[in-house]
């Protein structure tokens, strides 16, 4: 074997070591894509449920709020029904 032919003959067997790491890395490359597309769609997941959560415990929070302000809840309904019985005589003086 010349000198050229074996020099041929190494880029060969290199040519085709590259060509089969090129096959592999493209698979490879293409199960990332796959697997990241998944854990893309799992973290969106992951927070649609974690803004309903909030959400609910904001919501959890104010009706304990609520229940906890029971006596001013009375008494703001006392002054509101007040309010709407001056309202109604103001309105019966003007239509006097």
């Amino acid at each position: 074997m010349t000198e050229l032919e074996e020099k041929l003959w190494k880029f060969e067997v290199r040519l085709k070591d590259v060509l089969e790491q090129l096959v592999t890395l493209r698979a490879e490359n293409e199960n990332l894509t796959i697997s990241n597309k998944e854990l893309t769609v799992q973290l969106e997941s992951q927070k649609n449920i974690i803004k309903d959560l909030e959400e609910n415990n904001k919501r959890v929070k104010l009706a304990g709020t609520m229940s906890e302000n029971e006596g001013d809840r009375v008494d703001l309904k006392k002054q509101i029904e007040g309010f709407v019985k001056e309202i109604d005589r103001c309105i019966a003086l003007l239509n006097d």
